[in-house]
């Protein structure tokens, strides 16, 4: 309960290898949708799609019910794959609802952008927007929500601003493969 996990792009619903529930994005959005970009990783079945958007001065928003008063965990991936064969590396805004997130910007064609803040629902909506392109086109590949119990991530201002990631570090790692890429 309160997992929410969209492919964005993607054709099917499918649980993935570790058990986590991907919902096609098909039914919730417009734009364009490309597939079969080359993935790394092929137990990240959810990196080979993505929905793009014009690079307008409008506002794309995914729109997801949340519980009022409720922390939760959002995070927005990218991969850019060359899907539109320009090899011009975008570059867009991200934002929660109204509010700024964060400047997404391309720099690797096979590296995934993640994005991540923790915030804390003041309506029984949220939503996730691209905007703002400077350079190529919005897209988006993955978008997920983790609902957090009670206390976990409890901040003084939470009402006027959310946490964001800065960086994670696996300190007790073998190797320097991220912890998604273990086997």
């Amino acid at each position: 309960a309160g997992f929410i996990s969209l492919d964005c792009g993607g054709a099917d619903d499918y649980t993935d290898g570790i058990g986590i529930q991907w919902t096609s994005d098909a039914k919730l959005v417009f734009g364009g949708q490309a597939t079969n970009l080359p993935v790394q990783n092929q137990l990240q079945k959810q990196y080979s799609t993505l929905r793009y958007f014009p690079a307008d001065t409008s506002k794309y928003c995914y729109t997801m019910n949340v519980r009022t008063r409720t922390r939760y965990l959002v995070r927005a991936s990218f991969l850019y794959g060359n899907f539109d064969n320009s090899n011009v590396y975008p570059k867009f805004d991200l934002s929660l609802g109204a509010t700024p997130w964060s400047t997404v910007i391309i720099d690797d064609a096979d590296t995934p952008v993640v994005e991540e803040a923790i915030i804390l629902a003041a309506a029984p909506t949220l939503s996730v927007c691209l905007s703002n392109a400077s350079t190529g086109q919005p897209f988006i590949s993955t978008l997920e929500l983790r609902q957090f119990n009670g206390s976990l991530y409890y901040t003084d201002y939470e009402a006027q601003f959310f946490l964001a990631l800065s960086a994670r570090i696996n300190f007790g790692a073998d190797g320097n493969k991220s912890v998604s890429q273990v086997p």
